[in-house]
Protein backbone atom coordinates (compact mmCIF):
# COMPACT_ATOMS: atom_id res chain seq x y z
CA UNK A 1 0.00 0.00 0.00
CA UNK A 2 3.26 2.31 0.50
CA UNK A 3 3.97 1.94 -2.95
CA UNK A 4 0.35 3.40 -3.94
CA UNK A 5 0.85 6.12 -1.80
CA UNK A 6 3.96 7.30 -3.31
CA UNK A 7 2.77 6.57 -6.93
CA UNK A 8 -0.36 8.20 -6.48
CA UNK A 9 1.43 11.49 -4.62
CA UNK A 10 4.10 11.37 -7.26
CA UNK A 11 1.02 11.61 -9.98
CA UNK A 12 -0.30 14.46 -8.28
CA UNK A 13 2.64 16.55 -8.11
CA UNK A 14 3.57 15.79 -12.26
CA UNK A 15 0.23 16.74 -13.31
CA UNK A 16 0.37 19.92 -11.11
CA UNK A 17 3.74 20.89 -12.49
CA UNK A 18 2.40 20.11 -16.07
CA UNK A 19 -0.50 22.27 -15.81
CA UNK A 20 1.03 25.02 -14.21
CA UNK A 21 3.35 25.04 -17.20
CA UNK A 22 1.18 24.82 -19.46
CA UNK A 23 -0.80 27.58 -17.91
CA UNK A 24 2.37 29.87 -17.65
CA UNK A 25 3.10 29.26 -21.46
CA UNK A 26 -0.55 29.71 -22.24
CA UNK A 27 -1.56 32.82 -19.92
CA UNK A 28 1.81 34.84 -18.96
CA UNK A 29 2.44 38.60 -19.81
CA UNK A 30 6.04 38.65 -20.61
CA UNK A 31 7.41 36.81 -23.76
CA UNK A 32 10.48 35.25 -21.72
CA UNK A 33 8.53 33.98 -19.68
CA UNK A 34 6.08 32.41 -22.05
CA UNK A 35 9.28 31.10 -23.49
CA UNK A 36 11.18 29.33 -20.60
CA UNK A 37 7.82 27.72 -19.42
CA UNK A 38 7.44 26.21 -22.99
CA UNK A 39 10.63 24.93 -22.94
CA UNK A 40 10.88 23.51 -19.22
CA UNK A 41 7.33 21.97 -20.66
CA UNK A 42 9.01 20.04 -23.17
CA UNK A 43 11.67 18.51 -21.17
CA UNK A 44 8.81 17.26 -18.57
CA UNK A 45 6.49 16.00 -21.40
CA UNK A 46 7.89 13.17 -23.00
CA UNK A 47 7.23 13.31 -27.24
CA UNK A 48 6.89 17.27 -26.94
CA UNK A 49 9.64 19.45 -29.01
CA UNK A 50 10.52 22.65 -27.98
CA UNK A 51 9.33 25.95 -30.23
CA UNK A 52 12.68 26.99 -32.55
CA UNK A 53 13.29 30.02 -30.78
CA UNK A 54 12.76 33.73 -32.71
CA UNK A 55 15.09 36.56 -32.33
CA UNK A 56 13.52 39.51 -31.49
CA UNK A 57 14.27 41.44 -35.37
CA UNK A 58 12.06 38.02 -36.82
CA UNK A 59 8.87 38.79 -34.80
CA UNK A 60 5.92 40.64 -36.42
Amino acid sequence: MGSVLVSAVAALVYSGTVSFLAFTATFARRGELRREARSTLALVVPGRTAEPQQSPTQQP
